[in-house]
């Protein structure tokens, strides 16, 4: 079957289901991580939040060299099946450790791994061939990541209370097995035969197409206020007599919620202006309301919380359809390699950040700073499209 056959379900959707199944496993431990590390493991709370910072840094150091990987072997599936199956074992693996340092070794090889599976596959639908359409499927994944990342945390937890701290690690292993096995047998990559790609050759494009770092650059700073958001915002509702998690669950939903299920939509809006208007106009609007979240009552926090919800749907789409759109098709996986890195350096910086903001000058102060960090972005686009020519918002497509 030639490329321009391939069903966009082969391509984009099924692709898109394993990606939201492999995403369940950023949140699914949370809900019984203090019976795990602090309880059984007699670790602390700091041994918790390096859990899932060494997952961050494995990120960091492996997503580009699996996106080289991928162009240099000019094949893209059966690495990503790779990725999922060698991290299944892993998983299982968490069952029979009783040590600190054992668990922080074991997450860190277990990050590299799995952040080889799904990098890959976000990198297999980057590839799909109709254009014409690719606002609308890359919604799709988006809203996929962020609907497994959202679903991950209540569905650990009730695993966690009916069997243990230990059995959502356990279901992992079965749920990257599966989809392992799925992108095994069922998926395949765009071109039968694909040209090999140089080391060297790889290095020149990507040189050629700084405009990448645009990219980049609004995807760090998004993931930055994601990190800062996950460490004050809880904090903030404590502030405000919310001790209840039930409550402070319910408005996570009023953000998770609306930036999951409108993508789609967004994407396809982006179909009709182009990647840049919405990015730009969507992340100013962003910041502001960012800024408005430390000085918000509860009683009005919720209208604001689906106010940003509803602005992050609107901003990712366009960001990884540039990064398709601005990258060559040969070195579309390491573009995708480049593009985690820019998140997961600014994940793992957005709580060191909000942090300090917050000592500096309380709540209000600390919201204020992650809203203008967005805006500040909004600016320098502004100033790189300006520089380069606004012919760049069309630009040609390889």
């Amino acid at each position: 079957m030639s490329s321009s056959q391939v069903s966009w379900r082969r391509t984009v959707l099924v692709p898109s289901l394993f990606l939201m199944i492999s995403m369940l496993n950023l949140t699914l431990v949370v809900a019984g991580l203090k019976e795990l590390i602090v309880d059984e493991l007699g670790g602390t709370t700091r041994d918790a939040s390096l859990f899932f910072s060494i997952e961050m840094i494995a990120y960091v150091i492996f997503a580009p060299l699996w996106g080289v990987l991928s162009d240099r072997l000019g094949r893209r599936a059966p690495l990503a099946a790779i990725g999922f199956l060698a991290t299944a074992p892993l998983y299982a693996l968490y069952g029979w450790v009783d040590t600190i340092p054992t668990l922080l070794v074991l997450r860190f090889i277990q990050g590299a791994t799995a952040v080889l599976g799904w990098s890959t596959l976000m990198a297999m639908v980057l590839d799909q061939p109709d254009r014409k359409k690719r606002g609308r499927y890359m919604g799709l994944m988006g809203g996929a990541l962020t609907l497994g990342v959202s679903l991950g945390a209540p569905l650990g937890g009730y695993i966690t209370r009916a069997y243990g701290p230990r059995a959502p690690l356990e279901a992992g292993a079965v749920l990257f097995l599966l989809i392992g096995l799925g992108t095994l047998f069922f998926l395949r990559d765009r071109y039968t035969v694909r040209r090999q790609v140089g080391l060297g050759e790889i290095g020149t494009t990507l040189k050629r197409q700084p405009r990448l770092l645009l990219p980049y650059l609004f995807y760090f700073v998004d993931r930055l206020t994601v990190g800062f958001f996950v460490v004050l915002f809880p904090l903030y509702l404590g502030s405000l007599g919310v001790e209840d998690p039930a409550v402070r669950g319910r408005y996570l939903a009023y953000f998770l919620l609306p930036f999951s299920l409108l993508q789609y939509f967004s994407g396809r809006l982006s179909e009709k202006t182009g990647p840049y208007p919405p990015l730009l106009i969507g992340s100013f609007l962003y910041g502001i309301a960012l800024c408005t979240v430390g000085i918000t009552g509860l009683h009005n926090l919720w209208f604001v919380m689906v106010l940003l919800g509803v602005l992050a749907s609107v901003m990712f789409p366009p960001l990884i359809t540039l990064t398709a759109q601005l990258s060559d098709e040969r070195t579309r996986g390491s573009a995708m390699g480049g593009f985690n890195l820019a998140g997961s350096l600014g994940f793992a910086a957005g709580p060191l950040i909000g942090a300090w903001a917050f000592e500096v000058q309380g709540y209000g102060f600390a919201f204020v700073v992650s809203g203008a960090g967005e805006i500040l972005a909004v600016l320098a686009g502004l100033l790189v499209l300006w520089r380069l020519g606004f012919s760049t918002l069309e630009t040609a497509e390889r």
